[in-house]
């Protein structure tokens, strides 16, 4: 299994905030925990999920647009599936798409659905790349393009909902509230707009992503060490990690879980446009 981050050319790095590359040279079984939104296209062989809650099976030639989940799914590669995925920031989706991530989350969507007409050919010269240093090159074109102004975004909220969520830990709902002129309503709405879901679940979806970015980073053996952090006791510690992360913090010490601990420990090589590739 081969897996490779790549940094987006500097005007879209707070748009999309890194691109990477996974090839399988072997079928595949794994858990995809929950994410930020990605766009993922299949450069080669299949790929199968059942986000949607049956399976989907995506082939070469696919572009798709991922928004932000809030729940684990599985995930199946077929052997000699390549895909070639752009991680996307909440800004990024607002100055991309244009729309509203709470209506796109946990929904994979065409991407060509979601672009202009004008826009095709770009999608096209992504799959007709040579090599993998032209598909980055192809990407970045395609993302470029795609930049607007037309929907009017709060980036200082967007900003400051990210620098609370990051680090969740300690940090509680009240913390992002005392720190915005703005209603709890207006938080929510713009929490789900931005971000796919309300600050409280947001808050406890990075919260247990970060907890097995610990585990997998400093390579603890003793996931107590963790939740004694941020969780009530041992037992809310297990269901919130396992809600998001597919696993139980034991089951995620013990396996070899070869995507997840691939992609962060290949995650730390780059830098990344907005902190929420690094986390999420």
């Amino acid at each position: 299994m081969e897996f490779a981050y790549y940094e987006p050319c500097a005007p879209l790095q707070k748009f999309v905030s890194s691109y990477y590359f996974v090839s399988l040279p072997f079928d595949l079984a794994e858990i995809m925990r929950a994410e930020i939104a990605n766009v993922r296209f299949i450069l080669s062989g299949e790929v199968i999920s059942d986000l949607h809650g049956q399976e989907e099976a995506f082939h070469h030639g696919s572009a798709v647009l991922c928004g932000p989940t809030n729940r684990w799914s599985r995930i199946k590669f077929a052997k000699g599936a390549k895909i070639f995925g752009a991680a996307i920031t909440p800004l990024g989706w607002c100055k991309l798409f244009g729309s509203s991530a709470e209506g796109a989350a946990d929904r994979f969507m065409p991407l060509r659905d979601k672009v202009p007409a004008t826009v095709q050919p770009l999608i096209d010269n992504v799959f007709h790349a040579p090599d993998d240093a032209g598909v980055v090159r192809a990407a970045d074109a395609l993302f470029l393009s795609l930049i607007s102004d037309k929907w009017r975004i709060r980036e200082d909220f967007i900003e400051q909902v990210t620098n609370w969520i990051v680090d969740p830990e300690p940090n509680e709902i009240d913390h992002l509230l005392n720190n915005v002129d703005l209603s709890h309503r207006q938080v929510d709405r713009l929490c789900k707009a931005y971000f796919g879901a309300p600050p409280k679940r947001l808050h406890r979806k990075f919260r247990a992503l970060h907890a097995a970015n610990r585990l997998a980073w400093m390579e603890l053996t003793d996931w107590r060490e963790v939740a004694r952090a941020a969780y009530y006791d041992q037992a809310h510690f297990i269901r919130e990690f396992k809600e998001f992360n597919g696993r139980t913090p034991q089951e995620f010490i013990d396996g070899p879980h070869l995507l997840v601990r691939m992609t962060l420990a290949e995650r730390r090589k780059i830098n990344h446009g907005s902190p929420f590739s690094l986390v999420g």
